[in-house]
């Protein structure tokens, strides 16, 4: 199969890599600074069963003329969709798969999964656990093969747009979790970072529920589920706090570097969402006003501190 991946970076290079391993044809498009990275050195992986490079890469820039596509993958964030209009004649397919949006059309994936782009042309996949939501469609079937072969959990659905709603709760933690330069995992083992953790997705489930909009579960990391787990057994997070563990998540890897982000606009999203349901998102509201302290003075040493700065 032809295929065009938009987005060199952590997810579109994980997943393109993958496809490419497994024999597929694939082209990559990003940025200028990605692409002469993968000209130039090709693509390395690091998964959790070893390394693959791939040394011959074909990029945008350089695919011949009059090659197209069978699939697009588009791999971008929400506000990068937006560029979606200047696709290089390469990128252009008869199928597209957007990946991690709310209204991606004709085809809506979603990614559980943490892979990070140690620099252009080189990507980790820091998952312990790593999935991939995929629409019921014979264009994916063939390319999910190649994806469990590299240690990816494939789960179909025939309405990814009820997926959308528990994804988009789901990432709501992503903003506490990055003001503290942590993962998840280290985050909850914390009593202060159940308790903040506990709060936005209450705050989610709430406004979801008033206004009737339904929740399909995630095949982990489903918000309905750890929402449960935090009020009932908390003491199961708290042995995770001693492991080593590398998840970083896409809104701390842009904080870092830094790059343009859109977390912050996800809670408050959440925000505006209870307010038309008449609730209040005094957790969602309080931790969007602190990612401008982050870019001023640093992180939170921990959840301790940020859940005294939230009083």
């Amino acid at each position: 199969m032809k295929i065009c991946v938009v987005g060199a970076g952590a997810v579109g290079g994980l997943l393109g890599g993958l496809a490419a391993e497994a024999g597929h044809e694939v082209c990559f498009a990003g940025s200028q600074a990605s692409m002469r990275e993968l000209a130039a050195r090709g693509l390395r992986l690091v998964l959790p069963g070893g390394r693959l490079r791939l040394r011959k890469v074909m990029t945008a820039t350089s695919a011949p003329a009059r090659w197209r596509p069978d699939l697009g993958i588009i791999a971008l964030k929400r506000h990068q969709l937006r560029e979606l209009a200047a696709l290089p004649a390469a990128a252009r397919a008869s199928e597209l798969l957007v990946l991690n949006a709310e209204d991606g059309r004709p085809l809506l994936g979603f990614t559980l999964l943490t892979s990070v782009m140690l620099q252009h042309g080189e990507v980790e996949l820091a998952s312990s656990r790593s999935a991939l939501i995929l629409p019921r469609h014979p264009a994916l079937r063939e390319l999910a093969v190649a994806w469990k072969a590299g240690g990816l959990e494939v789960a179909e659905t025939d309405s990814p747009e009820a997926v959308a709603g528990s994804f988009f709760l789901w990432q709501l933690l992503f903003l506490p979790v990055a003001l503290c330069h942590s993962t998840l995992n280290h985050f909850l083992a914390a009593a202060s970072g159940r308790e903040i953790a506990l709060g936005v997705l209450e705050e989610g489930l709430s406004a979801f529920r008033r206004a009737g909009r339904p929740l399909k579960k995630l095949p982990f990391h489903d918000p309905q589920d750890l929402a449960q787990r935090l009020r009932r057994r908390p003491e199961e997070f708290v042995p995770a706090g001693l492991a080593p563990d590398r998840e970083y998540n896409s809104l701390l890897q842009s904080l870092l570097r830094p790059q343009k982000t859109e977390t912050r606009e996800l809670n408050e999203r959440m925000v505006r969402l209870a307010a038309e349901t008449g609730l209040s998102a005094r957790w969602n509201w309080r931790l969007a006003q602190k990612l401008g302290r982050v870019t001023r003075v640093g992180f939170f040493r921990g959840p301790d501190e940020l859940r005294q700065a939230l009083n």
